[in-house]
């Protein structure tokens, strides 16, 4: 069932400010706990103010009527990309087949020839594909590697700074750096007519129409972010995949910078969030007839 008129009201009084537009705001994040997020709380009140000022990174407080702290998040520019290739790798298994289907078509029965066979059936079948096909499919990649390093090695040579990495393809992004609720404010978010989190809900708000905004004025395709989670059972990985819809692709990597080591990266594009914003209102409360554990 559609978020109600109701809620709407509610949300519609919380407002959400840049941290260093407001004087007060350097007192207001004093007051501000989170038992679980100690690390980015010490981080808000050591470096954000400055940070923000600058426009390094920039920070935002969502308040509530009474200006309490509801919660704080900041944003900055990111850059995603997907690899141009693994040179060794490719070449090494280039290599291997090619040297399977020599035995192939050169030994005669033996055990190195059955092997050679079940490998290539098994990467046959995979592909749906003939040994044939196989053969002329590893010599054009071959021939695609050898060009692709030749590209590398001259930019190489023409390029004087020597700190460039070389990519695929480049995506534009906007990296969710910090996310983080006021665990003072709980007891105000209960009183609510609200059933969701306050952190899940604050987020759909408040920090997904500014990506749209954002989006607006420069191009940008994707929202990322380093989930620091140390649990067994990965709970705040699976809150970001359930709840915020993010995701762990294999095909798209970014820098890791040394301060989220230990974290993973998860990514979600910036035109599946437009779907999933629609999609989380529309559905914010449960119907009549659903069944609530």
């Amino acid at each position: 069932m559609q978020i109600t008129k109701d809620q709407i009201d509610i949300l519609e009084k919380f407002s959400c400010e840049r941290l260093s537009h407001n004087q007060e705001n350097k007192n207001l994040i004093k007051n501000f706990k989170n038992e679980k997020g100690e690390l980015l709380v010490n981080y808000l009140n050591q470096y954000a103010w400055e940070e923000d000022e600058k426009g390094i990174t920039a920070y935002y407080l969502v308040k509530d009527p009474n200006n309490q702290i509801l919660m704080f998040f900041s944003l900055k520019c990111g850059s995603l990309f997907n690899i141009l290739l693994d040179e060794m790798a490719l070449q090494q298994k280039i290599n291997l087949l090619l040297k399977k289907i020599h035995t192939i078509n050169k030994e005669k029965d033996n055990y190195e020839k059955l092997l050679a066979i079940q490998l290539l059936e098994q990467f046959r079948t995979g592909q749906n594909i003939s040994i044939s096909e196989i053969e002329q499919m590893l010599k054009d990649r071959y021939r695609y590697t050898k060009d692709i390093l030749k590209d590398v090695n001259f930019d190489k040579e023409k390029e004087v700074n020597k700190q460039i990495i070389r990519v695929n393809c480049t995506y534009p992004g906007i990296e969710l750096m910090h996310f983080c609720t006021n665990d003072n404010a709980k007891d105000f978010w209960h009183k609510c007519s609200i059933k969701r989190p306050m952190g899940e809900v604050l987020f759909w708000k408040f920090i997904v129409p500014i990506v749209f905004k954002v989006q607006n004025q420069i191009g940008c395709q994707y929202i990322f972010l380093f989930a620091s989670d140390t649990s067994q059972d990965e709970t705040l990985i699976n809150y970001y995949n359930i709840s915020l819809k993010f995701e762990q692709p294999d095909n798209i990597g970014t820098s890791k910078p040394r301060y989220d080591f230990c974290c993973k990266f998860m990514c979600q594009e910036i035109s599946k969030l437009k779907e999933n914003h629609q999609e989380y209102f529309n559905n914010f409360n449960p119907d009549d007839e659903d069944i609530i554990a």
